[in-house]
């Protein structure tokens, strides 16, 4: 009974809430940062972080999986040397922990349903194609550029589609069983 207590004390605890999203943004970053493999012409490198961006969207949430998603990508990308790419991560990783923890948690899902789930990161994983698709198109042509054409730049940009989706795969294989692992055995309140 006193634990019941002070669990409940600790659960809506606003410090606490704090420290779990900032370790979560911290995770998501050191996963994003731990494996990287450079992509076409040095313009940005696959990763395992989409597997936390999964698994923070179930177990946080909405808006806390949207902002350690969002903030952890883009630490990643800053502190990687790819600071070019930080409003355009944050903006397609905080959409895609939104997609994800919206398909989770409709009906009365509540994040449990694994058809659900794989459902919710593999439409994540659509938009998150597409964003980086046009994101990088931008990057080559306006920003970087490596691209002296528009059909240079979507022939750069086709050519990192297959780099992305692997990502997502992989990520979703990870967070599948995370998922199942953690889900329910720690204390987070799902905002």
């Amino acid at each position: 009974m006193k634990e019941d207590i002070v669990r409940r004390e600790l659960g809506n605890s606003r410090t606490l809430e704090i420290t779990q999203m900032a370790l979560m943004t911290s995770i998501i970053c050191v996963a994003t940062m731990m494996i990287r493999i450079p992509t076409i012409m040095g313009i940005g490198y696959v990763h395992l972080g989409d597997s936390m961006v999964f698994l923070a969207a179930i177990l946080f949430g909405r808006r806390k999986g949207i902002i350690t998603s969002a903030l952890g990508m883009s630490l990643a990308d800053f502190l990687s040397g790819y600071a070019y790419y930080v409003p355009f991560t944050f903006l397609i990783k905080g959409i895609m922990a939104l997609i994800v923890s919206s398909i989770a948690y409709r009906k009365d899902y509540r994040g449990k349903n694994l058809l659900n789930n794989i459902f919710a990161f593999a439409v994540s994983g659509v938009w998150m194609v597409f964003g980086y698709f046009i994101t990088k198109i931008i990057l080559v042509k306006f920003i970087l550029f490596k691209a002296d054409t528009y059909r240079e730049a979507l022939a750069i940009a086709l050519a990192s589609i297959p780099n992305n989706i692997g990502q997502v795969t992989v990520g979703a294989i990870i967070a599948i069983p995370l998922v199942k692992l953690l889900y329910g055995k720690i204390n987070i309140i799902r905002k």
